[in-house]
């Protein structure tokens, strides 16, 4: 039985029970969804007492919108890397094709993000519309990328607003959907059912930009296609005391 932490902290060991307690609700908010998670679930699960938390943020609501602020500023941090990483000479459409495949493949290797908004969906309205408070340089890369497509003849039948959603239904089906995705795959992983997904989507995409075939990745696993960048501010701290408990 985990002992729970409970009484005055010094200032470090405070920032680590918030980490944890982070980490503790993302995954609860995540597999079980908001409204059946409790703050006593958060608190045996982080292994802090229920007065820790309160004390730390007050309620279960202000842990779920800190989670989602780590996880806006995460995603815009991606995508600025994912940009700053692209060839100069790359035209718009290839620019815009490497960028939203490169997300998707990252939305599902790693879909607390995507599960957190399809809970959202199916939860109170304040969570929804806090979870859809796009970034706005995030936004703004995208849709200037799509305006130039559309002012150079490519992808003529998606607006803005349809590309981000077939995003989101590619990445939110492979993660909410995965015994209706696997039905055309029987016998194979999960994992090689998400590639398969992120095939279509990639190919679909492709054929609106007019990308060539030897211009759409081939990876064997979604992960090749992650680059490398620091985790969620609240993940850094768990995965280094792993490394070394």
């Amino acid at each position: 039985m985990i002992e729970k932490r409970t009484g005055r902290q010094t200032a470090k060991a405070a920032e680590e029970t918030r980490q944890e307690i982070l980490v503790a609700a993302a995954d609860l908010f995540s597999d079980k969804g908001y409204a059946a998670v409790s703050l006593r679930a958060i608190s045996e699960q982080a292994g802090v007492s229920h007065t820790l938390i309160r004390h730390h943020f007050g309620s279960k609501l202000q842990i779920w919108q800190h989670i989602c602020d780590c996880m806006h500023q995460h995603f815009q941090d991606y995508t600025n890397q994912l940009v700053a990483e692209q060839a100069k000479d790359l035209s718009s459409r290839h620019k815009l094709f490497d960028l939203l495949i490169r997300l998707l493949a990252k939305l599902q290797v790693d879909s607390r993000p995507i599960r957190l908004l399809h809970d959202a969906v199916n939860n109170e309205q304040e969570l929804f519309e806090y979870f859809l408070e796009e970034e706005a340089q995030v936004r703004d890369i995208i849709d200037n990328l799509v305006k130039e497509c559309h002012q150079q003849g490519y992808l003529i039948h998606f607006n803005i607003g349809e590309l981000k959603w077939l995003l989101t239904v590619f990445a939110t089906s492979s993660a909410t959907l995965a015994p209706i995705l696997a039905k055309p795959y029987p016998g194979k992983t999960d994992e090689y059912c998400q590639l398969k997904s992120w095939q279509m989507f990639s190919r679909l995409l492709a054929s609106q930009l007019e990308i060539a075939e030897h211009d759409i990745p081939q990876p064997k696993h979604l992960s090749e296609l992650v680059i490398k960048t620091a985790p969620c501010s609240f993940v850094v701290n768990k995965e280094e005391q792993e490394k070394t408990t």
